[in-house]
């Protein structure tokens, strides 16, 4: 947990833990702000080794700009993962491109 967590860093961390995303057991978070928002990026490793890498799209919109940053930027087999509350609606598009991509998406209760 960051050291100023925000109120739905629990509701993540319990969908994270129920996801099934292949992370490995016991792992550890390890949190980055991303300011001027309420969003963060989240290291996830195991056995000290980086095993994933968590963007959440708390604040920031859906885009397919984010799609990409995520897929350009983390390195080869990490497990990438967008996280964003269960109440943001998002586009058909952005679906069915993130269906195309490596990337995993990851919804949680605010």
């Amino acid at each position: 947990m960051p050291a100023k967590p925000s109120p739905w860093h629990a509701a993540l961390e319990e969908s994270l833990e129920a996801a099934g995303f292949g992370l490995p057991l016991g792992y550890e978070l390890r949190w980055h702000p991303l300011p001027p928002f309420d969003d963060w990026i989240v290291h996830i490793s195991g056995s000290g080794h980086d095993a994933a890498v968590l963007i959440t799209a708390h604040q920031m919109t859906m885009s397919e700009n984010l799609i990409s940053l995520v897929n350009d930027n983390a390195a080869g087999r990490l497990i990438k993962i967008i996280a964003t509350p269960n109440s943001r609606e998002i586009e058909s598009e952005l679906i069915e491109r993130l269906e195309k991509s490596s990337i995993h998406l990851l919804r949680y209760e605010i």
